[in-house]
């Protein structure tokens, strides 16, 4: 699943090309990808422009012209491609399946038994194209999800709100301070540090990825219980979550699993991760410890034992 720093460089580099893209039609072929029937739901986004594009926490927020909002959550597999109206490249985000123009790898392509044309590019719209938006210009957006997870919601102000509320902290926010950090993490002090911050209730946007790196990145075991960290480590969790996630920005995300940027191309993030999908190599900080993996609730977990009391 794209973790904030993958959403919020999909939403950056699509601004640039959908911003003020007038929608012509809508196809939908999933309904459950959809909060609307149908017709309504394409009835209420047809001639609407796309005027601003935000993020909270995971989620998309695009504002429309007419003051309502397409909200849209990649989930597990979901990915997102701008196709211009003429040719020129393809602007690819989210899961890859894998990404047009790019060659295929073991494990792809036929032998998943994608729909392909020629060189190995990825037909488009293919059987996993659940959701187009067609723009006026002539230029297309497809949503494809190979699990159909993912989703679009088209809501006005006050639903709006009530979506914004599911989610917790934003960590790159003026509210993701000190004293409201210590009030979320405190909330349970019984829960794995790991648990809180891949709760979305409690801080938005942190997935498995981030999760280690953040608790590499304050010297934390990522099963230790909230009760039992000292102030020292609180803080040092409260500094490395923003810290992290705008480093990981910076290099356009990682491409472990499932992400890629929105060109096409890899994000370069996956080179300086220190302990995710690292497992059996030694530790890049303390160059002595073994980078190891458990399941802790279900999720793969890596950390240095060294490094991380």
């Amino acid at each position: 699943m794209p973790e904030l720093p993958e959403v919020e460089t999909i939403n950056r580099e699509l601004q640039k090309k959908i911003t003020n893209h007038i929608i012509g039609s809508v196809e939908v072929k999933v309904d459950r990808m959809i909060n609307l029937p149908f017709l309504e739901f394409a009835k209420k986004l047809k001639g609407k422009k796309i005027t601003k594009l935000e993020r909270r926490g995971k989620m998309m927020i695009w504002d429309l012209s007419d003051g309502n909002y397409l909200l849209i959550h990649l989930k597990m597999t979901g990915q997102l491609i701008y196709q211009p109206a003429k040719s020129g490249k393809l602007i690819v985000g989210g899961h890859p399946i894998p990404p047009p123009s790019l060659p295929l790898v073991k494990g792809e392509g036929k032998e998943s038994g994608l729909p392909l044309q020629g060189e190995g590019k990825i037909q488009l719209p293919n059987k996993f194209s659940h959701i187009t938006l067609k723009f006026k210009n002539g230029s297309k957006l497809f949503f494809n999800d190979i699990r159909k997870f993912g989703w679009m919601k088209l809501v006005d102000s006050e639903e709006l709100k009530k979506e914004i509320k599911k989610y917790g902290l934003e960590p790159l926010s003026r509210e993701f301070n000190w004293d409201n950090f210590k009030i979320v993490i405190t909330r349970y002090p019984n829960r794995k540090i790991k648990q809180v911050l891949l709760d979305q209730i409690l801080i938005a946007g942190i997935g498995n990825i981030y999760n280690d790196e953040i608790c590499f990145c304050a010297k934390v075991l990522p099963w230790r219980k909230i009760s039992g960290l000292t102030l020292a480590e609180k803080k040092a969790i409260f500094k490395c979550i923003p810290e992290i996630l705008k480093f990981s920005i910076s290099k356009k995300g990682t491409s472990s699993n499932t992400y890629v940027t929105t060109d096409g191309s890899k994000g370069t993030m996956v080179e300086y991760l220190n302990v995710y999908q690292r497992h059996g190599e030694k530790c890049k900080r303390c160059k002595k410890g073994i980078i190891k993996r458990i399941k802790l609730n279900g999720r793969g977990t890596f950390f240095c034992e060294i490094c991380q009391k």
